[in-house]
């Protein structure tokens, strides 16, 4: 009994520290539309991506920054033109970085 309850407190906190540490969304536009819809997980994070655009809805500005931009530009397979969170935008030498050795490619998989 006690096991179970120390398990749900443990559950309650990181769910409530997993949203305090969220800053809003981070959105990922990318250089061309992907095929179809997908879905990733990076640095801890969902990320979906339709169209020109990846988002995450509670992404952390602690982890923002051109390594996270080149984990979803190589999740999406294809390069980011603009990667932003709040009032945060990488700037080109970042974004540089970000799309180093990346060139625009369709993606086949979801999930």
């Amino acid at each position: 009994m006690k096991l179970a309850f120390a398990a749900a407190c443990l559950a309650a906190t990181l769910s409530l520290a997993t949203n305090a540490l969220a800053d809003g969304p981070t959105t990922a536009t990318l250089q061309q539309p992907i095929a179809q819809k997908t879905q990733f997980i990076v640095g801890g994070v969902i990320w979906d991506c339709a169209g020109a655009s990846c988002v995450a809805a509670n992404a952390s500005e602690y982890m923002f920054g051109p390594g996270e931009c080149r984990d979803v530009a190589k999740r999406a397979g294809v390069a980011i033109t603009e990667f932003k969170t709040g009032a945060k935008t990488l700037q080109s030498a970042a974004l540089d970085k970000c799309n180093a050795g990346l060139g625009p490619k369709s993606v086949t998989a979801s999930r």
